[in-house]
């Protein structure tokens, strides 16, 4: 017999026609995006103070302005530390994550000078370069959250801004330098840290200001809530306000010696493990047995003989001989049945085989009809035809055939068959 194989997927027409049509997609989104990059204007950056899109500062810059706070932008964090050397200035890091350790170290005592440092969306890397007792915890959902601690310009401004971004934890609580604002589900999105040692005569203590988000900055947001209140409070302590825009990818930066799993908040390594024990106990839950067996068309047409012999190999793997003992008896007694005119119904089942349904004829019926066709006892009948399994198919009235049987090894089962095949042609004489 030949095998012949049933495609059951696509034409190879269609699946090609697929393929082209997904790469003139990936070239035309490359190509779009390549010059929305080269047509995007320079002051078109987020959180730029020369940007008026919704995501610039230009508004708060001209605020400041008005309020004799000079603003300049750089993307040169050494320079800013070099500058606030001189005099007392507030520094705006944005992507603090591209700056060197060094660098953060001369913004650390830029800051410990009497200067203010504020960092947007500070990873705990940077956190942990410049002591400060705080750990980035991950995400927090979005919100406008009040105060909720003492600090005047909070205080002043009232709910703002500062949900959506990241979350702070004080690794040390109870400083009294620390001020813990605007929680988002008892997380800390806003976190001022007073340096009140190191300033010199004249010059106001410097501190830090962690910011979660800067989205209570930028010009789409300003307006809202006491955002602009909060943004000025905390920028205009001094004269001049520097705003720090670092450029990608710089050498020895934060981002660059740390690794991916460094980058990742706190709560994100926690969700990683909560997520590998619950994938454990899944796999433990769905795979502690195997499912019933599931019927499946052959996509190609496989010789009789093939088959018999894989299905013979298979119970031999799993060492079955109970399993083929029961299937040989079983075989047999159909062919009886319909051989003999019995009549027959669906099996029930039994602990050897749970699923059975083949047609099976009535016990008592069948063995009285062969011990007549062939003159043997009926008991030897029943032992052949059902071994031990006969109280399975017998009522309390066919109980001189329930015989008890031994563990089938090879040598039992090979004279199981040969039993059988004998009985088989008992009967066709007969």
């Amino acid at each position: 017999m030949t095998a012949t194989a049933l495609r059951t997927g696509p034409a190879p027409g269609a699946v090609q026609r697929r393929v082209r049509a997904g790469a003139v997609l990936v070239l035309l989104v490359i190509a779009y995006a390549a010059a929305s990059t080269m047509l995007a204007r320079p002051n078109g950056r987020p959180l730029d103070p020369t940007s008026a899109a919704p995501g610039g500062t230009r508004a708060l810059a001209e605020i400041l302005g008005a309020h004799g706070v000079g603003v300049a932008v750089t993307d040169n964090p050494t320079e800013a530390a070099a500058t606030a050397a001189d005099r007392d200035i507030t520094i705006v890091l944005a992507y603090p994550e591209r700056v060197t350790p060094a660098t953060l170290d001369a913004l650390a005592n830029m800051v410990n000078r009497g200067s203010d440092l504020l960092l947007i969306e500070p990873v705990t890397a940077v956190l942990e370069a410049l002591d400060l007792p705080l750990a980035n915890t991950g995400g927090v959902a979005p919100a406008t959250p009040v105060p909720g601690c003492g600090l005047p310009e909070a205080e002043v401004a009232q709910a703002a801004t500062l949900g959506g971004g990241s979350g702070f934890r004080v690794t040390q609580p109870g400083a009294s330098r620390v001020a813990a604002c605007y929680p988002v589900h008892s997380t800390a999105t806003l976190v001022v840290l007073a340096q009140p040692t190191g300033a010199t005569a004249g010059r106001r203590p410097g501190r830090f200001v962690v910011a979660g988000s800067a989205a209570f900055m930028t010009n789409g947001q300003l307006a809202h809530e006491g955002n602009a209140a909060l943004a000025i409070g905390l920028l205009n302590r001094h004269a001049a306000v520097t705003w720090v825009l670092p450029q990608p990818g710089g050498p020895g930066s934060i981002a660059a010696r740390s690794s991916l799993v460094d980058l990742l908040p706190d709560r994100v390594v926690l969700g990683c493990l909560q997520l590998a024990v619950a994938l454990v106990v899944l796999a433990l839950w769905r795979g502690r047995r195997l499912g019933p067996p599931v019927a499946e068309p052959l996509p190609v047409v496989v010789r009789a003989a093939e088959t018999v012999e894989g299905r013979g190999r298979l119970y031999a793997a799993g060492k079955a001989r109970e399993l083929v003992a029961a299937a040989l008896r079983a075989g047999l007694r159909a062919r009886l049945a319909e051989r003999l005119g019995l009549a027959t119904r669906a099996g029930p089942p039994t602990s050897r085989n749970p699923a059975a349904t083949h047609p099976e004829p009535d016990p008592n019926a069948l063995v009285t009809s062969v011990s007549d066709r062939t003159g043997r006892s009926p008991v030897e009948i029943a032992s052949l035809l059902y071994g031990s399994g006969m109280s399975h198919h017998t009522t309390a009235a066919a109980g001189m055939f329930q015989t008890k049987g031994a563990s089938v090894d090879d040598h039992a089962l090979l004279g199981l068959a040969e039993q059988l095949d004998a009985l088989d042609q008992d009967v066709a004489a007969g």
